[in-house]
């Protein structure tokens, strides 16, 4: 290897850089503050739940650098706080976007046009105005992660107006590519498969309670692993790292094969 060639450790070096993760108190967004800021990034846990300190708190006692700050991403000042108390006077180098509301919305002709407004609210144009934000204060180039989900891809019954929002998550995040790509900033998005969060484990109860297995249904892919929180956190390091430098624009499916 030439003396010029930075190493694997230094690829996924993220000492010096700081973050911030939305959507932080839990799940995949709790498993991706921990993998950013055990590869050296001081992390800003954003959340709408004060329990979201217990993120960042937890991630102090193991010797790591974290922060909260309390965020409704639908509001556009909060929002504006958090990117800013990220950066800290400085700039911010990465923005994860996970924060959303879940899919379920019921049959077509139930979902009134508030539900819809909702969910893109919080799921599409959050995200929009978090990139927006955030681009302004990366400086010196940057990675913006985005979540989507397969819903954006394949659809599904009873989840229309969530797919809709994911759908057009990954149609932002290519165009954000094609704009800010001129100024260092990299711009990708994962979409997961079904993963065993919280969330999702509160949305399959009743079904659960009807007596279905609820952790096949999780693990119902090729390789016949539930997802996990971390499983999305590894990619999201790899995408926030180095290791991805010269990937942007791109929708990085991350189901198990369920797609396949």
């Amino acid at each position: 290897m030439s003396a010029t060639q930075p190493t694997l450790t230094d690829l996924i070096d993220l000492r010096g850089k700081r973050a911030l993760v939305t959507g932080a108190t839990k799940g995949i967004g709790a498993a991706t503050a921990r993998r950013l800021a055990e590869a050296g990034a001081h992390v800003t846990v954003a959340d709408l739940d004060p329990n979201g300190r217990s993120t960042s708190d937890a991630l102090v006692a193991d010797g790591l650098s974290a922060s909260y700050v309390t965020c409704d991403i639908t509001d556009a000042e909060q929002l504006r706080d958090a990117v800013a108390a990220a950066a800290d006077g400085e700039r911010l180098d990465v923005l994860v976007n996970n924060a959303g509301i879940f899919p379920t919305t019921g049959p077509i002709d139930d979902v009134t046009d508030a539900f819809v407004s909702r969910m893109l609210d919080v799921n599409l144009r959050a995200q929009y105005s978090a990139s927006r934000d955030a681009a302004r204060l990366m400086t010196h180039g940057g990675a913006i992660v985005n979540i989507a989900s397969i819903a954006g891809i394949r659809g599904g019954a009873n989840i229309t107006a969530y797919s809709a929002s994911k759908a057009g998550v990954m149609g932002l995040t290519r165009a954000f590519a094609n704009e800010l790509g001129p100024r260092g900033i990299r711009v990708n998005a994962i979409a997961p498969g079904v993963i065993d969060t919280p969330g999702v484990q509160d949305q399959m109860a009743p079904l659960k309670a009807g007596g279905m297995d609820i952790e096949k249904v999780i693990a119902g892919n090729p390789l016949r692993v539930a997802g996990q929180p971390d499983h999305i956190a590894r990619v999201a390091l790899f995408l926030a790292s180095d290791l991805a430098a010269f990937v942007t624009g791109h929708v990085l499916v991350v189901d198990g094969g369920y797609t396949a």
